[in-house]
């Protein structure tokens, strides 16, 4: 592909697409009456004396203009065009990025080159980019971490882009796009969706036969869960067993879909009810026997076999097919007596097009062709979990693994998905999961560690109000 050159300012080049020219005649019969004739020949041979008095062009030769120019022109191949691309690796493999990005758009549009950035990496983080005035052309995070985007005043509305380029929003299920809106608190949309983070019940088969214990079943609650993780703490062989990594509260707010903010007074809500049932019940979980220490890699030991459950994502599973010798399975994504039915909310990875970025509508592009149904599929066959509505697509799901083929897969589509409330623009998350760390770990009690989080959560959006002002 061609370089797209020097950048020299914030706002994208015009590219556009020369229209094609009125078609030529296919030919067919044509009747002109003998003055006609005449006439016509007439004509043709001031015209020009190159020409003589004929029955006319052939079929299929171009039409002429008024000034004698073909108006047929061939359609000029549009300007090449690059389009740079930030996203973390871990969101995206190398190989998956060309297996899902890159491949397919240069199939669809040859003229787009699609330039991976590794804003995981020193010298190219977003605050890096941004201050060399290499603003990417499109930012793919999740919906945890938007808040350095907006402080960083990257927020761009694409309604536009949509519009113009005639992208079918109802084609994406509804609830994972309107994450967008309430995470971010606007009620336009200046991102769309990419994947979904699908969550399950990962345990291991071998450890439940070993401690002679029942498997863990579909639709089973936090506390049916607890009370069999219990069973598993011991020490044999040198070996230290565990039953249960849940991961960090956040994962249980999201569950309950728990506002972090007051939309209307912008003010915390870690301090009410719901959140406060909530610790008590996250607290009841980790504070069991059979809980790994705090800083233990608790994948590694699920992975090693002495790690009994571990609530994780479908991308785990992909990993997981390949440890030898493991064997595992899943159940659905243990739920909340307070929402039966609901296993983890939407969780998407969202690509964005920043303010200030040089090839927006190239980037938009990319974009239709990241959701479009091809590759929306060839993605679930792989463990992504679709955003599209489609059934058919969402039937493939781990279809390209045979491994898999004997596994609860199912389970991770199961449960309905929670919806997701405000962070008010800031991490919110971050202050719920301390204040949390410090009951477990530091012997805080809860209500005092619940409103100092609260606090905390107030002087950041207060503090963020005042930057934006």
């Amino acid at each position: 592909m061609a370089s797209t050159g020097e950048r020299v300012s914030y706002f994208y080049p015009e590219w556009t697409i020369q229209g094609r020219g009125k078609e030529p005649s296919s030919g067919g019969a044509v009747t002109v009456g003998f003055r006609g004739t005449v006439a016509v020949c007439a004509m043709a041979l001031i015209v020009s004396t190159l020409a003589g008095c004929s029955d006319g062009k052939g079929a299929g030769e171009p039409a002429s203009g008024k000034d004698g120019a073909d108006t047929t022109q061939a359609e000029k191949p549009p300007v090449p065009v690059t389009v740079k691309f930030a996203m973390s690796g871990s969101l995206i493999t190398a190989e998956d990025f060309d297996t899902f990005v890159k491949v397919p758009v240069s199939k669809k549009y040859p003229h787009i080159t699609v330039e991976r950035i590794d804003f995981s990496q020193k010298g190219t983080t977003l605050t890096e980019l941004v201050a060399a005035r290499e603003i990417p052309d499109l930012y793919m995070n999740g919906a945890l971490d938007l808040s350095q985007y907006a402080e960083l005043g990257l927020e761009y509305s694409i309604e536009e882009l949509i519009k113009t380029n005639k992208f079918d929003t109802a084609r994406i299920n509804p609830e994972i796009l309107n994450t967008i809106k309430s995470t971010t608190g606007r009620k336009d949309l200046i991102g769309l969706p990419f994947y979904n983070q699908a969550f399950a019940l990962f345990y291991n088969k071998d450890l439940f036969d070993k401690m002679a214990s029942p498997y863990p079943k579909d639709n089973m609650t936090w506390e049916e869960i607890r009370d069999l993780a219990v069973k598993f703490r011991r020490d044999d062989g040198g070996v230290s067993y565990y039953g249960l990594y849940p991961d960090n509260i956040f994962r249980g707010a999201y569950q309950l879909s728990l506002p972090w903010v007051d939309v209307q007074t912008n003010k915390s809500m870690l301090q009410s009810p719901g959140w406060k049932e909530l610790y008590e019940l996250w607290y009841s979980l980790y504070n069991v026997p059979g809980f790994p220490p705090k800083g233990t890699d608790n994948l590694g030991l699920f992975t090693k076999g002495s790690l009994a459950m571990i609530a994780s994502s479908a991308t785990r599973a992909r990993s997981m097919r390949t440890v030898p010798g493991l064997n595992w399975d899943i159940v659905t994504y243990p739920q909340n007596k307070k929402a039966p039915g609901y296993g983890a909310r939407v969780d998407p990875n969202f690509l964005l097009i920043p303010n200030g970025a040089k090839q927006k509508e190239a980037a938009f592009k990319v974009i239709s062709v990241m959701l479009s149904d091809e590759v929306q599929l060839d993605m679930s066959r792989h463990l992504w979990m679709s955003v599209l509505t489609s059934q058919p697509i969402h039937n493939e799901f781990g279809k390209t693994y045979p491994e898999l083929a004997s596994k609860n897969m199912v389970a991770f589509t199961k449960p309905k998905m929670a919806g997701i409330q405000t962070f008010g623009g800031v991490a919110a998350h971050t202050f719920a999961n301390n204040a949390f760390d410090e009951i477990v770990y530091s012997g805080k009690d809860i209500n005092t560690a619940m409103r100092e989080a609260d606090e905390k959560l107030n002087k950041a959006l207060e503090e963020l109000k005042q930057k934006t002002k």
